[in-house]
């Protein structure tokens, strides 16, 4: 009866691990994204001045 515990246990431990890593994996990309975009915004001011004209009317980024 314990080995069928250990299993069930060992089992449930890897799954856990595997929706643990999925969820890492998805919330690291957000994080790419979100810096992704921030770099794109700064690229988009000169000084104090905004580039109007980089993105097309009506676009966002």
């Amino acid at each position: 009866m314990t080995a069928q515990t250990d299993e069930k246990e060992a089992k449930r431990i890897d799954e856990l691990a595997r929706e643990a890593d999925i969820l890492l994996e998805d919330k690291d990309s957000k994080k790419d994204l979100k810096e992704k975009r921030g770099v794109i915004k700064q690229t988009l001011y000169v000084g104090s001045k905004k580039l109007k004209h980089v993105v097309p009317k009506g676009k966002h980024l």
